[in-house]
């Protein structure tokens, strides 16, 4: 699977990725409507999960939609930066049963004013049971200029969030 996003669609994913500190949430409803203001609730779920300092590494989230009749509602990710080793990928969801959620790793490249991003292989997944936390532990190897989340869901509501969260192997638990 080839991917294209130019740098500065790049940055600004991973801009937004490094600045929500992304966790799982068990408490609340996850069955409600779509909250007006959802990093709210992306705020819960990190102070819940209590993992900061040198075991966080990042993360992203934010709504499953379904675009250009697509069968499944889902949301795109891509984090860039050296993570080599192994980590877990804490996530959860909400107002829906589940999400599946895919971490891949990807290279970059230089394409004309911008760049070229390639994944190379899936480096976990898993489904996750909407309102309880799932660990996905991933090696990423050497060389790699970061990682995609691709998390998708058979609810085409609109409503869905979800929430991942790249720490050290083993933190939180």
């Amino acid at each position: 699977m080839n991917t294209a996003i130019r740098r500065p669609a790049a940055a600004l994913l991973a801009g937004i990725a490094g600045g929500v500190i992304l966790t799982g949430c068990t408490g609340g409803s996850h069955g409600d409507a779509v909250p007006e203001d959802y990093t709210a609730w992306m705020s819960q779920t990190s102070a819940q999960m209590n993992v900061a300092g040198d075991d966080e590494h990042g993360g992203a989230g934010g709504r499953l939609t379904v675009e250009n009749g697509d069968e499944k509602a889902g949301a795109s990710v891509s984090l860039e930066y050296d993570l080599a080793g192994p980590y877990d990928v804490l996530a959860v969801c909400r107002s829906s049963k589940k999400v599946h959620l895919t971490v891949s790793d990807y290279t970059a490249a230089t394409a004309g004013p911008g760049e070229s991003l390639e994944s190379m292989s899936v480096l976990g997944q898993a489904d996750i049971t909407c309102g309880v936390t799932s660990r996905i532990p991933i090696d990423v190897p050497k060389g790699r200029a970061g990682i995609t989340l691709d998390a998708s869901t058979t609810d085409r509501s609109g409503q869905t969030l979800f929430d991942a969260f790249v720490v050290t192997r083993g933190a939180g638990q």
